[in-house]
């Protein structure tokens, strides 16, 4: 998908462009898992080598991960500008960059510069490039493509747990760091791929694209009419993308919150669920086994949303709704369970849950706000979502330490996924 705009395929609904931008996400996720994914594994290490503490090392990914989210709203400026393929290629290169640079590092600081500013702003504006991409290609399958491109995530996390565990015994931390970022190098592969795939039209009232290159006059009128159309249309973009994370758009709010709310469920699961399950009586093995088990059905999740909703079994509100009552009676159950199965189906339906909630809400999103306006919603729900870990992400731990119990935090975890309900209601009227 190179930066001029060409003519649009003839085919099936997504086509060869459609399953490219699949493909460049698909890769996206699973490599973002293993530089982050990676990362974690090698802290107990990290903090020998580095002479380091382990609170700095976490950090460092954290700073990671918010990074990512303060950079997303530009993710559709830079795709405009220079073109989705290039983009995906560059930050293939900035994530392989951060990794293999991160290998010669001798202290900590410098190991969080480079995630930082490289892996951080790379998945931050990847992020937004490749969903947006493959939300313009599909219409009547959008959810079962989206569901098959977040599989990525969970093979990444089924992969590189073991496999950077074998690069460690093998190789070392500076090894298993080149490696990790040789892996990641399959990203630029796939933006390759994208700039040699004739992309769909664009809206040009929405677009902004490179000046053209076959215009030659000396005409200053002639000049400064183009550029004063494309800065035009530049500043048509940027007020229409920037206007749907402000106060502007109450539609866009709702999708939002249905979106913050369950990511933050999600990760406050994947941060406390352990801890919660050993207070509960299980021990370390059988809470691994929880966890192993609910990625699968998480998996499947994702898989199998887009076979429901595509082909019409069940529209996308009914499941949405569904399964944001599944798994917030789930959470909240969860802290009171003390017998294996009861607790292993809480840990499946949570993931489960999750797995389809991920997929659908980027097509409520795109239901709502239409494909135009894509790009400034996926940044600035990532966005959102940063600025709401930083700010609660502490919560339910504190609420642990106060209580000394975490039946009290998996309340809140769990009230906190009710909350989607609302706005949920709220758009389906508003729809009709």
């Amino acid at each position: 998908m190179s930066g001029a705009v060409s003519n649009s395929l003839e085919g099936p609904d997504g086509g060869r462009p459609g399953w490219v931008a699949v493909l460049a996400l698909w890769t996206k996720n699973l490599t973002e898992i293993g530089i982050t994914k990676g990362l974690g594994i090698m802290l107990p290490i990290l903090q020998i080598q580095l002479t380091s503490q382990m609170w700095i090392l976490g950090w460092i990914a954290s700073l990671a991960t918010a990074t990512s989210g303060f950079v997303a709203p530009f993710g559709g400026l830079v795709s405009r500008r220079f073109g989705a393929g290039y983009v995906m290629m560059t930050c293939g290169v900035m994530m392989s960059a951060a990794a293999i640079a991160g290998s010669f590092v001798e202290n900590s600081l410098q190991l969080a510069l480079l995630y930082t500013l490289l892996a951080g702003t790379a998945i931050g504006i990847s992020n937004v490039v490749a969903k947006e991409a493959v939300g313009r290609c599909f219409t009547k399958n959008y959810a079962t493509a989206n569901g098959i491109a977040r599989t990525g995530y969970s093979v990444g996390l089924i992969v590189f747990a073991p496999l950077v565990q074998l690069f460690l015994d093998t190789y070392g931390w500076r090894g298993t760091m080149l490696l990790v970022g040789a892996i990641t190098m399959h990203s630029v592969a796939s933006g390759a791929v994208m700039v040699a795939t004739r992309q769909p039209e664009l809206d040009q009232s929405n677009a902004y694209q490179t000046l053209p290159q076959t215009e030659h006059t000396n005409s200053p009128s002639a000049h400064e009419s183009t550029l004063r159309s494309h800065c035009g249309s530049l500043w048509k973009f940027v007020s229409k993308n920037f206007e749907v994370g402000l106060l502007l758009n109450s539609r866009y709010w709702l999708v939002a919150v249905i979106s913050c709310c369950t990511i933050y469920a999600y990760l406050m699961w994947i941060v406390y669920f352990v801890s919660q399950a050993q207070s509960n009586g299980f021990t370390l093995e059988e809470a691994g086994s929880f966890v192993t088990i609910a990625g699968i059905a998480n998996l499947f999740g994702k898989i199998s949303q887009g076979l429901i909703t595509d082909r019409r079994v069940m529209s996308s509100w009914t499941l949405v709704a569904v399964c944001i009552v599944m798994s917030s009676v789930s959470y909240l159950a969860s802290s009171l369970l003390t017998s294996y199965w009861p607790m292993m189906t809480s840990a499946v339906l949570i993931l489960f849950s999750d797995g389809v909630l991920s997929c659908q809400t980027d097509v409520l999103v795109k239901q709502v706000l239409g494909v135009e306006l894509l790009a400034g919603a996926f940044g600035w729900i990532a966005l959102k979502v940063t600025l709401l870990l930083v700010a609660l992400g502490f919560l339910p731990g504190l609420v642990y330490d106060l209580t000394g119990s975490y039946t009290a935090a998996f309340l809140l975890i769990g009230s906190v996924q009710a909350v989607p309900l609302v706005p949920l209601l709220m758009l389906r009227y508003s729809q009709r």
